[in-house]
């Protein structure tokens, strides 16, 4: 049976829950890495919570866009639901088959009973079809580095910054059951905003969701999600992390209408999906991107940050025409799931590969397809998936795994992937050591979940991996080893623990210079090791206190032993029903950038706030969540990093001069 539910749990709020799934997919992050999807996953997760999936009404293919469910779980919601009764609360999922603790936990924030207000699909005609469990939400957000950097004193002439510090953000859209309606824009620092109505980036689309057999019809922007990423994915995807289990295999979320400020990560034009046991999808798109120019008619793949901050940066906006089009043919099985994904895209000059070792299987060349077939099968207890993918070049690139219960209080994942060095699957994003395009890789991954009673929970995974080929700062084939173990203990409703130990060796290039003076590079092994020890404590329903130290180690090929720590107290204070404060102090140091710490905060709604953190230092902040009224919600948040021995923050046109740098922030939705 799943633990009764304490009033400190109740006070510990749906928000919170998301925040510690975002910690768990993203707590390795790196904010320097564009590649990565971290605002998207941020949104995905948030918005998702905000508005949970009905368990009594959702289909395979929806409920499979809940983290924690996967072909057999989602099939015995469903059993359940029609073979013995309606769901009447959440909690009743613990009567479902393959639904524990541990399972449970990480369902209950996307998931609901609904209202019990059903529509039938005849009144297509009436406006309360169109409008049923529909909000109106506007944000306007604003953000700013206190402290001038580098780039804001220089002129634009002189490789400056053309624009202000300020991050400004803007949103208004509507959602219900059927219809979603919506406008993003937003300038980032150092990037110019015209008008209030001029922004760097603007995303919309209209949308009609869920209309019978017509599962989805966008227009507008939006993301494709297939498979296992292998051929076609530009959504969230969650990488190795805590959460052992899950991650591997992909649950693809099809098309999905775009809502992100990420400027890169998406299409402009129309996609649908209709059908039912059988689903048919088709899309088009065409779009500018921007990208390093080497000729009149050449240039570099498309850049993912999407900066437009200075001079240079402007030239080469918006100087390349991308346009893509393809489909996907889908059936459900009683067994399972089988598809089949392909495209072909073109660009409107030529792309040129880097000249560097690493980049000599890159695509190059005004036009690129891929093809794959992917699967997810019932086989007893087990769930068996994978995915195939060609590139229009004859690279190959394969996933393949199982998820299974080994009785009633362990769960195991297995899976192997090979990514030809060839591979030229410019459009996907597939599981990995490396994110981002899969290709030269190969790699075998074994998570296990283990409860003991309903306190314990053991989790591990090992992941061994090789690089046929070069990689980015490397000449050669390389490989690695990475692994992580994790106990948690939950001594009641209002004290939770856990330890978690990862560490990673991997082969790596370093420079020595040999007897007669002249440098060689040398393949040695570099090692990176964590270990953390976490408490989260509620003394009251008001006030919960969350205590961590984590202690890195690191040792670059070729170089010595270092190490960094960090240290942090966090306070949560639920002052009333309406106002919340979250403050965190944090200590810090660290002997080079190579042991650098992380720590996952809590920010704005939708904001995604990862510190990397390094040198010798302290950082705290204080964020402010207030409702006055139902319709108006309003975020404040303040943060400050002080260094000890530095008189220079950051580096090129980031560079502040000083030992501080320190930011604020403030948002406001209005809902209706």
């Amino acid at each position: 049976m799943l633990p009764a539910v304490t009033v400190a749990q109740q006070q510990d709020t749906t928000r919170s829950d998301v925040q510690e799934d975002l910690e768990e997919a993203i707590e390795n992050f790196d904010p320097q890495n564009t590649d990565f999807s971290s605002e998207q996953i941020t949104q995905y997760l948030q918005e998702l919570a905000e508005n949970p999936i009905n368990i009594n009404r959702a289909g395979l293919n929806t409920l499979l866009r809940v983290p924690g469910l996967n072909l057999k779980t989602a099939r015995a919601i469903i059993d359940y639901r029609e073979n013995t009764k309606p769901f009447e609360s959440i909690t009743e999922l613990d009567e479902v088959s393959g639904i524990g603790r541990v399972t449970f936990e990480k369902v209950r924030p996307y998931v609901t009973v609904g209202s019990g207000m059903e529509l039938g699909k005849a009144l297509y005609t009436d406006y309360q079809y169109w409008t049923n469990d529909g909000r109106f939400q506007a944000f306007s957000r604003y953000q700013q580095d206190l402290q001038e950097a580098r780039g804001y004193e220089m002129s634009p002439e002189n490789g400056g910054y053309i624009g202000s510090r300020i991050k400004y953000y803007q949103r208004m859209g509507y959602q219900s059951d059927h219809l979603s309606l919506n406008l993003t824009q937003e300038k980032d620092p150092g990037e110019q905003l015209v008008s209030p109505w001029q922004f760097d980036h603007r995303t919309w689309h209209v949308a009609l969701e869920d209309n019978g057999d017509l599962q989805m019809l966008v227009g507008g922007d939006y993301s494709l999600s297939f498979g296992q990423g292998l051929v076609l994915w530009s959504g969230a995807v969650f990488g190795k992390g805590s959460d052992v289990t899950s991650t591997v295999s992909r649950n693809g979320q099809g098309i999905d209408p775009y809502t992100s400020a990420q400027e890169t990560n998406f299409y402009r034009g129309g996609a649908v999906t209709y059908g039912d046991k059988l689903q048919f999808t088709g899309f088009y798109s065409s779009r500018k991107r921007s990208a390093s120019e080497i000729s009149k008619d050449t240039t570099r793949f498309p850049r993912t940050d999407g900066y437009r901050r200075t001079v240079n940066e402007l030239l080469q906006e918006n100087n390349l025409q991308q346009t893509l089009y393809g489909g996907r043919l889908q059936m459900e099985l009683p067994f399972g799931i089988i598809g089949a994904t392909g495209y072909e895209t073109t660009f409107d000059r030529y792309i040129k590969a880097s000249d560097r070792t690493y980049a000599q299987y890159d695509f190059e060349g005004k036009s690129n397809s891929a093809f794959g077939i992917d699967y997810r099968f019932l086989m007893g207890p087990a769930v068996v998936f994978g995915e195939v993918g060609r590139s229009e070049n004859g690279g190959y690139g394969l996933i393949s795994g199982v998820e299974s219960d080994l009785g009633n209080d362990t769960e195991i994942t297995l899976a192997y992937r090979k990514y030809q060095k060839e591979f030229q699957s410019i459009l996907g994003n597939g599981f990995g050591e490396v994110s981002g395009q899969p290709k030269n890789e190969e790699g075998v991954y074994l998570g296990l979940r283990h409860t003991i009673g309903q306190k314990v929970t053991l989790s591990a995974y090992m992941d061994q991996f090789r690089f046929p080929s070069a990689r980015f700062g490397t000449n050669q084939p390389t490989q690695g080893f990475d692994w992580l173990g994790k106990a948690e203990v939950e001594f009641n409703n209002n004290l939770n623990f856990y330890l978690q130990v990862r560490s990673e060796i991997e082969d790596d290039e370093y420079e020595v210079t040999d007897e007669f003076g002249r440098d060689q590079r040398r393949l040695g092994e570099a090692q990176r090791s964590s270990f953390r020890a976490n408490l989260e404590y509620w003394v009251n329903p008001k006030v919960r206190l969350r205590t961590r130290g984590e202690l890195v180690r690191s040792r670059q090929a070729g170089e010595d032993l270092e190490l960094g720590y960090l240290l942090y107290q966090d306070l949560r204070l639920e002052l009333s029903e309406k106002l919340q404060v979250d403050t965190r102090l944090t200590m810090f140091e660290t002997e080079s950038f190579a042991t650098r710490v992380y720590q996952f905060e809590n920010d704005l709604l939708y904001v995604f706030a990862s510190q990397s953190l390094f040198n010798k230092g302290q950082r705290m902040y204080v964020l402010l969540d207030y409702e006055p009224f139902e319709f108006l919600e309003i975020w404040a948040k303040f943060g400050i990093t002080i260094y000890e021995d530095e008189q220079t923050i950051g580096s090129g046109l980031n560079q502040i001069q000083g030992d501080t740098r320190s930011e604020v922030g403030l948002q406001a939705r209005v809902t209706f």
